[in-house]
């Protein structure tokens, strides 16, 4: 009897350990499949981030390439597709940014071309000499032509010729004392019915503000005229009457002016001159023949059409 029960309890153990290591075979198998599916999701999760770094890798790298080009081209969408909401695309924040020039800046004016223009002033006039003071004054217009040259930023050398013409006029009293040189009794007229000059000019600009001086040679047609109504007692000589000459003087002239532009092409200057005529003989010839000197101060204003 005890022997059975001995031999049932040990089949009864033997049974209980059989099903044990049969359930737990069944875990352990369970376990391994989804260990082994769980493996294969990393494997494909893995390669899918592989793909994700690969495509970041070449937008950093066109987002670098972009830093070196003005107009960086537009890249093409790599990864997954893009949603239906709009998104500014991730390399907008660093793409460089190119200020256009504005475009209504003008550019800076130059002085350099050749030029036209017009002017007109008044002018006033001394004539002196051992029997003669006349001052003539008047105006005058006339025209120039020149040529400007802008060297080492504001600095401009020129040259200017320029004719007037006009009727600046002046009379006065014939007197002498000393028999057999004058008529004492007469008037003297003197005109100026044309004056020019030929001139450097050499400026200092600010932008559209010329500040120049200026020299060279000048001439002036001058017309003197006499009227003897009388001559002195003793004086042979002496031809009552009218006497004429014409006679070009040349000399020297000096001044300034400061000119301005109004627009690229269009310029207004004032201008004053000095011209001044040596020693000059008058009606040579007759019995009132004598020298003289004389000087014409102008003031004067005019426009200019500059071609660069």
């Amino acid at each position: 009897m005890r022997f059975s029960w001995a031999a049932a309890s040990v089949a009864v153990a033997l049974t209980a350990c059989t099903a044990a290591s049969a359930q737990s075979t069944g875990d352990i198998l369970q376990r391994l499949g989804a260990l082994e599916a769980s493996n294969s999701k990393l494997q494909e999760s893995n390669a899918d981030l592989r793909k994700e770094n690969a495509a970041l890798r070449e937008r950093m790298r066109r987002i670098e390439t972009g830093k070196h080009t003005a107009h960086p081209a537009p890249m093409a969408s790599v990864g997954p597709a893009p949603s239906t909401t709009k998104q500014s695309p991730p390399y907008a924040a660093s793409a460089p940014f190119y200020k256009a020039v504005p475009s209504d800046i003008p550019p800076a004016f130059s002085w350099t071309g050749v030029y036209f223009g017009a002017h007109g002033g008044f002018g006033w006039t001394r004539v002196a000499g051992a029997d003669v003071h006349i001052d003539p004054r008047g105006g005058f217009g006339g025209i120039q032509m020149g040529v400007n040259y802008q060297f080492w930023g504001p600095w401009v050398l020129g040259f200017e010729t320029d004719a007037s013409f006009g009727n600046i006029d002046g009379s006065n009293s014939l007197f002498c004392g000393v028999p057999g040189q004058c008529g004492t009794q007469g008037t003297i007229d003197f005109k100026v019915n044309a004056l020019g000059s030929f001139r450097e000019r050499v400026g200092y600009a600010w932008d559209r503000v010329l500040l120049y001086q200026t020299a060279g040679v000048a001439w002036a047609y001058a017309h003197p005229h006499i009227i003897v109504a009388a001559c002195s007692p003793g004086d042979n000589s002496c031809v009552p009457g009218p006497f004429d000459d014409h006679r070009l003087m040349t000399g020297l002239a000096a001044g300034g002016g400061i000119e301005v532009a109004a627009t690229s092409n269009l310029t207004f200057k004032v201008e004053y001159l000095y011209l001044d005529f040596p020693d000059k003989n008058f009606l040579v010839g007759t019995t009132q023949k004598g020298s003289a000197d004389a000087y014409i101060q102008t003031v004067r204003v005019g426009a200019n059409w500059l071609f660069h």
